[in-house]
């Protein structure tokens, strides 16, 4: 390859870089996995219900009814144990505030499954945005139960745009009738930013010129 060629090079694979490092932003949600960076806080039951008011999970807020705190229990999704029920003796609401740019899209995405000891066939969960607005409602259901060696967990998510510099994110259980304390599970909570059009526009132009060149190369060696 000529020296023009590789100076080429640099400079597209330098723009790829810079697109592929804004278009991983980092995690927006603190302690999205509910382990207090593995601090165990769960008694010997592998479960503690916590109502509202209660600190003890790091970066969340319960703001009604109670959920578990899952250390142990059963299987998390990332396999550490930890994750929660948004029914513990009561359905629960449970939320975050995130630092936001108004106006900027961002996808959600958690883990999602149902408490085996008395799982009814669907377990539903709303998720809240700043103002109230329901970002979306998942759903999760199993026509064969799971169990607490294998939750059989499902990947959910939406999008949405920020309206303003902080984002209120809520959980809030659907599971309201007759289901006391066998809910939603979550686990593996997740916000980052949409890559915009144009930053997707400079990876496809780079990457197209870096084939070209690799193609060009190519054909030298052939000839």
């Amino acid at each position: 390859m000529s020296m023009r060629n590789i100076l080429i090079a640099g400079a597209v694979f330098g723009a790829l870089a810079t697109a592929s490092s804004g278009a991983s932003a980092a995690n927006l949600i603190l302690n999205g996995g509910f382990n207090n960076g593995g601090t165990v806080g769960a008694p010997g039951g592998g479960f503690s219900t916590l109502g509202v008011g209660s600190s003890v999970i790091n970066n969340w807020n319960i703001d009604a009814g109670s959920i578990d705190w899952i250390v142990g229990y059963w299987q998390a999704a990332d396999g550490d144990g930890y994750s929660i029920d948004l029914n513990g003796g009561s359905p629960a609401q449970i939320s975050q505030t995130l630092s936001t740019v108004a106006g900027q899209s961002y996808f959600l995405s958690f883990a999602m499954s149902g408490n085996p000891d008395n799982f009814r066939g669907e377990t539903r969960v709303a998720v809240i945005g700043a103002g109230g607005s329901t970002i979306g409602t998942a759903n999760y259901s199993l026509t064969a139960p799971n169990s607490l060696s294998n939750m059989l967990w499902q990947d959910r998510g939406f999008a949405f745009t920020a309206d303003s510099s902080s984002t209120l994110i809520s959980f809030t259980s659907g599971n309201n009738t007759g289901n006391c304390c066998w809910g939603a599970a979550i686990d593996n909570v997740a916000v980052n930013a949409v890559p915009e059009p144009a930053t997707w526009a400079m990876m496809i132009v780079g990457f197209g010129a870096a084939g070209s060149m690799i193609r060009r190369r190519s054909n030298a060696f052939a000839g």
